[in-house]
């Protein structure tokens, strides 16, 4: 038997139904926002607002780096997504029109 494990450097996590669920919705919520973000940085581009089209870029790539670091076991990150990207995809959505 090998000391090596097939997925050697992940943590380790017990899921339940509620936890999966929750981190994928977190998941979701993350893939909308960045979603919007690169709508409204096309229209910035295509106007030719470098300034907007730039900043738009880095808040996306905020929501990108939150997505890459989020953990199915860290329930209070999950949580946070849960209840503070909804309001983001809301005023997003709206300014796309």
């Amino acid at each position: 038997m090998s000391d090596y494990s097939a997925v050697g450097g992940v943590e380790s996590y017990e899921w339940n139904r509620r936890d999966s669920a929750r981190y994928d919705a977190a998941q979701e919520a993350i893939e909308e926002a960045i979603a919007c973000y690169t709508r409204l940085h096309n229209r910035a581009v295509t106007s030719g607002n470098a300034a907007e089209a730039d900043r738009l870029r880095s808040e996306q790539y905020a929501c990108v780096t939150e997505q890459k670091l989020l953990r199915p076991g860290d329930t209070v990150a999950v949580g946070r997504v849960l209840s503070e990207y909804p309001a983001l995809i809301a005023w997003l959505r709206d300014r796309i029109g």
